[in-house]
């Protein structure tokens, strides 16, 4: 069901997209600092979108791998604690 419901979704962003693509036929000219080119919005929206994506992605990524470091480094030392823990609970015990 929850498939299901995934795929409809996209079915519907897909529909959404080609509309907007086809109400924004029109071409127009893009100028960056190297040159310019002339290609329809729709397709140049598209690649914004596109571009916008793979940034976040790249960035989220990279956030994400500072965190499992984080959380490595903070298990290591949580075993050490508990090796410490452990060991004086021994000896305490040894001595009573």
């Amino acid at each position: 069901m929850k498939r299901l419901f995934s795929i409809l979704i996209l079915l519907l962003f897909m529909a959404f997209g080609v509309a907007i693509a086809i109400v924004n036929a029109d071409e127009v000219v893009f100028n960056y600092y190297y040159g310019s080119i002339s290609q329809p919005l729709s397709i140049l929206l598209v690649g914004a979108i596109m571009l916008g994506a793979l940034l976040a992605t790249l960035i989220n990524s990279l956030v994400i791998l500072s965190l499992r470091h984080q959380v490595r480094r903070a298990q290591r030392q949580l075993k050490k604690l508990d090796e410490n823990s452990v060991t004086l609970i021994e000896s305490s015990e040894a001595k009573i």
